[in-house]
């Protein structure tokens, strides 16, 4: 039986800090076990200047309790971007790609693109300065069930990205369904992220009797066992081009639901490596686990790899229910249950 398993530090390729006494709660979960994160810009203003970026990454690293922990910022690309601070963004690293929210797809996405084709402009310049292009993949439209909008995505419009720039590098986020696995699998140029909760919960988890479990709510939510069973595959096995994102998004456990509105979001960075461990051993794979959160990612991203290391322990952890810190509580992923694995 194996008791300790030792790997390359992990990186998070896709965390929200968010802001203010939140990003100063919740980033030193994240750096307890990363030595990298991609901070998304989706913050209340969103950071589409150079300036917002150096300011982010810098409040990000004061606030992660380690010196060698670096946050990456992408760019939130918008319709009436300055492409000039942008572009200088890009070979200068301050931006390390471009991220895209169609509007109104998730948290704070009301600045995104309505029409994508109009910042293809944007696509060619990351194309141009071998950038990545990272996505959240869905469509929010009045007709498309909420478990259909990966899908309308990648056939209205990843198909079209990916044929028009074919150099492009692109990561489809938060994967969560088998389509998207099979998408990501058999184009060029195309990586994904998957997340703990997308192979740990299915919709019955989420929506129940005519109500929901705001704790497991997100975007894109969480689909059928089909699905959560492709994730698994495609995280432990044929896992070349997937890759660690948490999506570890947290917000106040008063803001998850009023009266009929609900935050999107799932909380994990307290136990996120832990849980990818329970998992990687519940599929039979722990072998594997070092490529899907060390290697692939920057590899992808062509970064150097982490030259430390990182240990998890065979030790039973039981996660709180709560992340409670001044004035902020936050439900924590997972809550009150026991996982195998620890970093002591």
């Amino acid at each position: 039986m194996t008791n300790s398993i030792k790997i390359i530090q992990p990186d998070d390729w896709h965390v929200h800090f968010r802001e203010d006494e939140m990003l100063s709660v919740v980033t030193k979960f994240s750096s307890r076990v990363n030595r990298r994160c991609i901070a998304m810009p989706n913050t209340l203003i969103p950071i589409t200047s150079s300036h917002q970026a150096l300011n982010y990454k810098n409040l990000i690293q004061m606030n992660s309790g380690k010196k060698d922990f670096e946050a990456l910022i992408p760019c939130y690309l918008t319709e009436n971007l300055n492409i000039e601070d942008f572009e200088y963004s890009l070979q200068k690293n301050i931006f390390i790609g471009g991220k895209l929210y169609p509007n109104n797809a998730t948290t704070n996405s009301e600045f995104g693109a309505n029409n994508i084709k109009n910042i293809y402009n944007i696509f060619e310049i990351l194309e141009k300065h071998k950038k990545i292009l990272l996505i959240h993949g869905e469509i929010n439209r009045n007709e498309i069930d909420i478990f259909d909008r990966e899908k309308y995505f990648i056939d209205e419009e990843l198909y079209q990205i990916r044929n028009t720039f074919k150099d492009l590098k692109i990561v489809l986020e938060h994967v969560s369904s088998d389509y998207g696995v099979d998408f990501v699998k058999t184009n060029n140029n195309i990586a994904g992220t998957i997340t703990p909760h997308h192979m740990l919960l299915t919709k019955n988890d989420v929506f129940n009797n005519n109500d929901i479990n705001p704790h497991h709510y997100c975007m894109p939510v969480v689909k059928n066992e089909t699905d959560l069973l492709a994730l698994r595959k495609a995280a432990c096995f044929n896992n070349t081009k997937f890759f660690l994102g948490t999506d570890s998004a947290p917000h106040h456990i008063n803001d998850k639901r009023k009266n009929n509105s609900f935050k999107a979001g799932i909380f994990s960075a307290p136990s996120s490596i832990e849980l990818y461990a329970s998992i990687f051993e519940e599929e039979n794979a722990l072998e594997n686990l070092e490529t899907f959160s060390s290697i692939n990612g920057p590899k992808f991203y062509n970064l150097e790899l982490n030259k430390s290391y990182l240990t998890l322990h065979k030790k039973s952890m039981n996660i709180p229910e709560f992340t409670e810190e001044g004035d902020i509580k936050i439900k924590n992923f997972f809550a009150n249950k026991n996982i195998n694995w620890q970093v002591l």
